[in-house]
């Protein structure tokens, strides 16, 4: 029996060895608080900040509820620069109102982050406030990103569920075998896989923290005779402080792999087991669903003897090499990084003397160790996916991000088939690779807004040998990288100086030297050192510290992006005028049919390409800034950015005849450019449809002295006529669309010419000409505005849970985009990307009508 207690452990012994060796690991205590109560989804949790954590965080993770939907909503204070001045307290208070009077939660958690962290508010006595006046259980949450790493973030929620949720209520009634599941949090389902093996062998889930759990039933939690601790280096805190307060002894398990699985089961039987009744009905229940896995594993014999390389954290560092044994699968080594020296010693119990263990989980290093130990398959998180796409290795993602439930015997079989998949695949091809009114609201709930540093680090990866440095705390970098990797299916080059409190207080000018100097080291030829709201507040002189470190070949510039200002659309325009800061002021000599090309981010890759197709079949020669167009897939693995335009080319972009500059936001850039160099520029505002196509290929003639080519005018006729088809599904439609600005006036165009009603337009931002937008009402606001009788959504992933409630097909589009494959590599400008959206649009609403 496996029954852990007090006596037989004491408390430092067991901090000590189940906590993460890795100070920095790969967030930080904000996402890690948020991974544990986020789960609880009949809750509101609220971030307090700027919109960037709520934004990279929306949707991030893959937690599943049938009982309640608001661990998949954003919740957002969304402060200001005027909040950060006068204090964000009446804000918050304005924030819990509205959400209480339009959701009624039965709970709202409210997160502290970097921002407000550093502002020294006294969360804990507004929250107490705010519980009196409305009548709601309202819980701060104090975990700043700057503080540590995720794992304390995890451990931090754990000691906020016991100081302000656990025993304050009492259940409607106990057995002698109700126990609590701790740590588990229904990642793709997994706890619709252990749940029913728990109830038929006898046990009662009296609560679960928190995977597909309610707020009240966390409440009585102190009246279990048993807490089943799934992720101990994650919550071990709350079984050891029960088991103090309560007396309720707790067990580890893991639900991961035949032994595991069986294991736990026993475990648990043989705690609560009084009378033998519990033991007989598990070592039934094993064995049944032992002969039953046998069965189904025949199909996958072929996975006998393959060899694994091994990398996630806490209990499935182990769990997981239990599990692949149990398909057959020999581990060949294990990253031990997010490992406690717990979880290593159980690693070492299970593999054989010739398995590595290794905590240097570099992309190089593991590559390295796969061709090294000649393994066939890489088991590890989502950061990892495009290391094995790129270089051809089959790849399974067994962490957060995972979209398919691995626990249980079920999930054993899952995980089989999805390695066989992968390793069928990749033996095959190796190489494979106008609006009535316009209208203000709050934007607090579902933010369409995204971070302006998202927008900056995006145009920056269009700039060859460059490197994004986010002077700020960790969880920035991570959270905005995962969403960018999300979106466009690629290695994002984005880096972080990893601000910690000492940092905050002392000063992190030192830590930014240091990072700069290191990436000169490594090759990079620019370092655009990207700043928000934690460094504005903090008073930083960064022009201080990056001014000495220029050189002839190496550049670093200043990309000041505070979080309460502006969204994705100005942190990219930004960007690309920092950029231009580099070209010195001069009037050059002209080279004839070189033309400077501005393209915003509203564009994909594909477009940026068809783009330079465009240009070169006029005889023109566009310098791109910033060319974005290998982030189709053809970008190798770097840490460094590998393609887009030069630092030479930029300087050069002083030398072109003229500048044309595709999206509103960047006319900026297009006045910087003829002060400096007297370029005189053209904005295109949209290139979808035909008008806006028409005068753009008509300026490319005048521009080039060439006629429009053949090929464009059959593109043109083309388009025309797939419009004549698809009118007897779109035309007369209802639509709506929720994009940044620039991408919302192209798509109004388009929809207006093709016969669509477009009823309502929601931006993050406002901007200048909004009624030139061919809509009947633009809110500006978020996602949780989208309101009426649609057919037809156009937004980004985001909306998909609101498409479903308006009884609206979704075509996704915009930022991010990440629940469908091939938009980094779809064209939709110009004729013929205009006729691929129109027909997306079609054969949605074709098959609405069908179902």
């Amino acid at each position: 029996m496996y029954l852990e207690t007090i006596e037989k452990k004491s408390e430092e012994k067991q901090r000590q060895h189940k906590v993460c060796r890795s100070r920095g690991g790969e967030s930080c205590a904000f996402d890690g608080a948020m991974i544990v109560l986020q789960p609880i989804a009949d809750a509101v949790h609220l971030v307090h900040g700027p919109i960037s954590c709520s934004a990279n965080s929306f949707e991030g993770r893959g937690t599943l509820s049938d009982r309640g939907s608001f661990h998949k909503r954003g919740f957002t204070t969304d402060l200001r620069e005027l909040d950060l001045i006068v204090g964000s307290e009446q804000r918050l208070l304005k924030v819990i109102e509205h959400i209480v009077n339009e959701i009624s939660p039965q709970a709202i958690f409210v997160y502290s982050t970097c921002v407000t962290g550093l502002l020294g508010e006294d969360l804990e006595r507004i929250c107490s406030d705010a519980e009196k006046k409305f009548g709601v259980d309202i819980i701060p949450v104090n975990a700043p990103g700057f503080i540590g790493p995720k794992n304390l973030g995890n451990r931090i929620a754990g000691e906020v569920l016991l100081d302000y949720v656990i025993g304050r209520e009492e259940p409607p009634f106990t057995t002698d075998r109700d126990i609590n599941i701790i740590g588990e949090y229904n990642i793709a389902g997994d706890q619709y896989f252990i749940e029913p093996l728990l109830e038929e062998a006898g046990f009662r889930i009296l609560s679960r923290i928190t995977g597909n759990s309610t707020y009240r039933e966390i409440k009585w939690a102190h009246r279990a005779k048993l807490n089943v601790i799934v992720c101990s280096r994650a919550l071990v805190n709350i079984g050891i402080e029960m088991e103090k307060k309560y007396g309720i002894p707790y067990v580890e398990v893991s639900f991961f792999g035949k032994t595991e699985t069986a294991q736990a089961l026993r475990k648990i039987a043989s705690v609560l087991d009084k009378d033998g009744t519990l033991t007989e009905k598990v070592e039934r229940l094993i064995l049944r669903e032992e002969e039953k896995l046998e069965e189904g594993l025949k199909r996958f014999r072929e996975l006998i003897g393959k060899r694994a390389v091994l990398y996630t954290g806490g209990v499935k560092s182990w769990s997981m090499v239990s599990a692949l044994k149990d398909i057959g699968i020999e581990v060949v080594g294990v990253g031990t990084k997010k490992s406690t020296y717990d979880d290593e010693e159980k690693i070492k119990e299970l593999v054989s003397e010739d398995c590595l263990l290794f905590e240097d989980t570099s992309p190089a290093n593991i590559l390295k160790i796969m061709k090294d130990k000649k393994a066939e398959i890489l088991v590890a998180g989502g950061r990892n996916l495009y290391l094995g796409i790129k270089e051809g290795i089959p790849f399974v993602d067994v962490n957060q991000e995972r979209h398919r439930a691995y626990a249980g015997y079920k999930g054993l079989l899952n995980l089989a088939e999805d390695i066989s998949r992968a390793i069928r695949f990749y033996s095959k091809d190796k190489g494979y690779r106008r609006p009535l009114s316009i209208k203000l609201k709050k934007g607090f709930i579902d933010p369409l807004k995204n971070s302006p540093f998202v927008g900056a680090t995006m145009a920056l990866q269009g700039i060859d040998k460059t490197v994004p440095l986010l002077h700020t705390a960790q969880g920035c970098n991570f959270l905005g990288k995962v969403l960018l990797i999300k979106h466009f299916r690629e290695p994002i080059v984005m880096n972080t100086t990893k601000l910690f409190t000492e940092e905050v207080v002392m000063g992190g000018e030192e830590k930014l030297r240091n990072n700069i100097l290191s990436f000169k080291k490594k090759g990079a030829q620019l370092v655009a050192v990207i700043t928000g709201a934690l460094s504005h507040m903090k008073g930083e002189e960064i022009e201080s510290v990056i001014t000495p470190l220029r050189d002839e070949t190496f550049k670093v510039i200043h990309i000041p992006v505070p979080d309460y200002e502006g969204s994705l659309e100005y942190g990219y325009a930004k960007a690309v005028e920092g950029i231009l800061s580099l070209i010195p002021e001069r009037d050059s000599r002209k080279k004839r049919g070189q033309i400077n090309l501005i393209v915003g981010g509203h564009l994909t890759p594909a477009d940026f390409s068809e783009l330079r197709d465009t240009f070169e079949l006029f005889g023109l020669k566009p310098l791109i800034l910033p060319d974005l167009s290998q982030l189709d897939g053809s970008r190798g693995f770097s840490g460094i950015t590998k393609g887009g335009i030069t630092l030479s080319e930029i300087e050069d972009m002083a030398s072109s005849e003229f500048t044309v500059i595709v999206g509103r936001s960047l006319k900026g850039a297009g006045e910087m450019l003829k002060e400096k160099c007297g370029i005189e520029y053209r904005v295109f505002d949209s290139l979808m449809g035909v008008n806006s196509n028409d005068q753009f290929f008509e300026f490319l003639s005048l521009l080039s002295g060439n006629v429009i080519p053949e090929k464009i005018k059959r593109q043109r006729r083309i388009l025309i006529d797939g419009m004549r088809d698809a009118q007897f599904y779109v035309a007369g439609r209802k639509a709506a669309v929720a994009t940044e600005p620039d991408l919302a006036l192209g798509l109004s165009r388009l929809l207006n010419e093709a016969g669509l009603d477009l009823e309502l337009v929601v931006l993050p931002t406002g901007g200048e000409n909004l009624e030139e937008i061919k809509a009947k009402e633009i809110i500006i606001g978020s996602l949780s505005d989208l309101e009426g009788d649609f057919e037809l959504l156009l937004s980004n992933s985001h909306a998909e849970e609101k498409a479903r409630k308006l009884g609206a097909v979704l075509l996704e589009i915009g930022f991010p985009v990440y629940k469908s494959l091939g938009y980094p590599q779809k064209v939709t400008i110009g004729y013929r990307g205009s006729l691929n959206l129109l027909n997306d649009m079609a054969n949605l609403l074709m098959r609405k009508e069908v179902h």
